[in-house]
């Protein structure tokens, strides 16, 4: 193994000579210098491991080459070196920060003791603050770690990665799977239109970064600068691209911006950035399961609407929102009039078709938050929130009139028509929990069917 360099900083070139020739048996790389302001020089080109100095010395002392290195290279270990026997100078070497002291003259094995010992107390404390940093990012990962919506999962790992790197900005930029459309998910520290175009500017002129994003890497100044020309904004001076991976390719990217001239992203912001990028991979990857096996749970496979097991939860959530709101909402109770002549004339399997084309009827004619659930068979229901009985009425109607003007199977060539019955129920004013809201829409229903089909029944409010 190859071991660390030291430098070796005495005036008396037997010393110098001394230490330098032990060290190398050790199998140390050494550098010597024969002043203070030499070995500042040096520092300023190289950083040793080490720096074996002595106290005394014309021009800087070593107590002065102490404070210097301390000052500006703090990771460098510095032994003091002492001909005289005053253990007043070793203590106030201590406590400027030397991490031991030789006493000349010594032996060599003295001395590749003390350094071995000086560098395995290093090797510790950096084993030690490695370790710290680790248990940092595990604390950060935590914040996303069990959580099951893949869109807060991306949000909150934006969150830890900008912490663990120090960024003032940073940006979630989420493809699905063509990087051309890139679409901006979440930011942090600018302003939206500030993100919008941070990530149209990375579209129309950094692609090629996003395209071939298979690693953590800095984006330089100069480069960032030509990427973001003309985009507004504040001046933001380095990036750090974080790719997530899903599946076999990249379509989540993380942007994080220095935006002060005295910041750049270091070598353990890197490794932070991996770090977390992974965790936020394996939770996002969980999460997308988690949506996927409850989708699959809670979808009826025919008709791709809701099954008949999504209506409690719908409800549930639909009470709770309308109890916080002070608002109502209400339930449609749908029933096919005759659809078993529809399949004992043509089939189940042209049945089945139907019952597609009804589900596109119904989705035609409600809004995006609507929940539309196919309750079994040919009963449909249909949540509307923040819907009294009036509106809930039209839509009703609305639903009953496309259905009844409807050809069914006419791709096919088939000319069959159909009714519905519909009846409705309003939470508050006819029911006060899920089971009593169902039950007074079932009863409305089929209070329509015994009149006369293909009509539309309210609930009886209490």
């Amino acid at each position: 193994m190859v071991k660390p360099p030291i430098l070796v900083v005495d005036d008396d070139v037997f010393f110098r000579t001394f230490c330098a020739e032990v060290l190398r048996r050790e199998g140390y790389v050494v550098w010597v210098a024969s002043s203070g302001r030499e070995a500042l020089e040096l520092l300023g080109r190289e950083e040793p491991a080490l720096v074996l100095a002595d106290i005394y010395m014309p021009e800087m002392t070593g107590l002065e080459l102490l404070e210097s290195v301390k000052a500006s290279h703090p990771g460098v270990d510095v032994v003091i070196m002492t001909g005289y026997a005053s253990i007043d100078t070793a203590v106030q070497a201590l406590k400027r920060g030397a991490r031991d002291y030789l006493r000349k003259p010594f032996a060599a094995e003295e001395l590749a003791v003390v350094v071995e010992s000086t560098l395995a107390q290093r090797r510790l404390y950096q084993e030690n603050e490695r370790l710290k940093q680790q248990l940092g990012l595990y604390e950060l990962s935590r914040s996303f770690a069990s959580v099951e919506d893949p869109v807060r999962v991306l949000a909150l790992g934006l969150d830890a990665v900008c912490h663990a790197t120090r960024s003032g900005a940073g940006v979630c930029l989420h493809s699905g799977s063509d990087l051309h459309f890139m679409a901006l998910r979440h930011c942090r520290g600018l302003e939206r239109a500030e993100a919008e175009a941070v990530r149209e500017a990375f579209v129309t002129r950094g692609l090629s970064y996003l395209r071939g994003a298979q690693r953590v890497q800095v984006i330089g100044k100069s480069r960032l600068s030509r990427i973001l020309e003309g985009a507004g904004g504040p001046t933001l001076r380095e990036a750090l691209l974080v790719p997530l991976r899903h599946g076999s390719g990249v379509d989540t990217v993380y942007l994080l911006f220095h935006d002060t001239p005295d910041k750049g992203f270091l070598g353990e912001d890197e490794d932070s950035a991996r770090f977390l990028a992974a965790q936020v991979e394996i939770t996002y990857s969980g999460s997308l399961g988690l949506q996927a096996a409850r989708k699959l749970a809670f979808v009826d496979s025919l008709t791709d609407l809701y099954n008949g097991r999504y209506l409690d939860t719908a409800l549930d959530r639909s009470i709770a929102e309308a109890d916080r709101a002070s608002t109502p909402f209400s339930l449609l109770f749908l029933d096919l009039d005759y659809f078993k002549e529809v399949n004992d004339a043509y089939g189940h399997l042209c049945g089945g078709q139907v019952l597609i084309e009804v589900s596109r009827i119904l989705r035609n004619n409600v809004r995006d938050e609507d929940v539309v659930i196919r309750y079994g068979g040919d009963e449909f229901t249909v949540v509307l929130p923040r819907t009294g009985p009036g509106a809930a009425r039209e839509v009703a109607e609305r639903i009953r009139c496309a259905i009844k003007e409807h050809r069914f199977l006419g791709r096919e060539g088939g000319t069959i028509r159909l009714t519905a019955s519909i009846g409705i129920a309003t939470y508050p004013d006819d029911a006060r929990t899920r089971e009593e809201l169902i039950d007074q829409a079932d009863r409305a229903m089929y209070r329509g069917k015994e009149a006369a089909r293909d009509t539309v029944y309210a609930a009886r409010s209490h």
